[in-house]
C-alpha cells in the first residue's frame, strides 16, 4: 500500500519522521528524490514498505553530503579618508565546514583575490564583520571584497571600488 524510502541524521530511521518520501505503491523499483539536505553531513536512509501486515525496511545505507564553500557579503564601503577606509562582510553560510578565516582584499586591479592583493584577516565563523583598511594612496581608485574560506576552498563577496581623498582631505 506503500513504499519509499526514510532517512535521518541517526541510525535507522522510520516512517514515524518527516524526513521519508511517498513513491506510489505496489512492487518493482521505485527511485525517490531525498531533499532539505545539510552540506557536510553524513545521513542514514533505509527503503520502507508498508502492507496490511505492517512496515518492513531494506538494509540501512549512508551516505555524507559535499561541503560546499561558504557564502559571504561585501558590505559598502564607509569613512573613507585619504589613507584610509572601512567595509568588511557577513558569512551567511559555512557551507557544512567551520569557516577558518574570514576577511577583505582589496586593490588597485579589480576582482582583487588572496593569491594578487591585500588582504585583511577579520577572524573566524560565520557572521558580519568590519575591517579597518590602512596605507592606502591618496586619490586613488580601489576595489574591495570580503572572503572567508573553508576546508572546500575560499569563496569571495561581490566587489565593490571607492576612491580615496585627496591628501588635504583626512575627513
Amino acid at each position: 500500500t506503500g513504499r519509499g524510502v526514510a532517512w535521518s541524521k541517526e541510525h535507522n530511521p522510520t516512517v514515524s519522521l518527516d524526513t521519508k518520501t511517498s513513491d506510489g505503491s505496489g512492487v518493482g523499483k521505485f527511485t525517490s528524490a531525498i531533499v532539505g539536505l545539510e552540506p557536510g553531513t553524513t545521513y542514514y536512509v533505509r527503503a520502507y514498505v508498508t502492507n496490511a501486515f505492517g512496515t518492513s525496511y531494506g538494509e540501512e545505507v549512508s551516505f555524507t553530503t559535499s561541503i560546499e564553500l561558504s557564502k559571504v557579503t561585501t558590505t559598502s564601503v564607509s569613512d573613507i579618508t585619504s589613507k584610509s577606509a572601512k567595509s568588511g562582510g557577513n558569512v551567511t553560510s559555512d557551507g557544512g565546514s567551520s569557516v577558518t578565516e574570514r576577511g577583505v582584499v582589496w586593490g588597485t586591479v579589480a576582482n582583487p583575490d588572496l593569491s594578487n592583493s591585500n588582504k585583511l584577516i577579520s577572524g573566524n565563523g560565520k557572521g558580519g564583520f568590519t575591517s579597518s583598511i590602512t596605507g592606502l594612496t591618496p586619490n586613488t581608485k580601489y576595489y574591495v571584497r570580503a572572503y572567508a574560506t573553508n576546508s572546500k576552498g575560499t569563496s569571495y563577496g561581490e566587489q565593490v571600488s571607492f576612491t580615496t581623498d585627496s591628501e588635504g582631505n583626512t575627513e
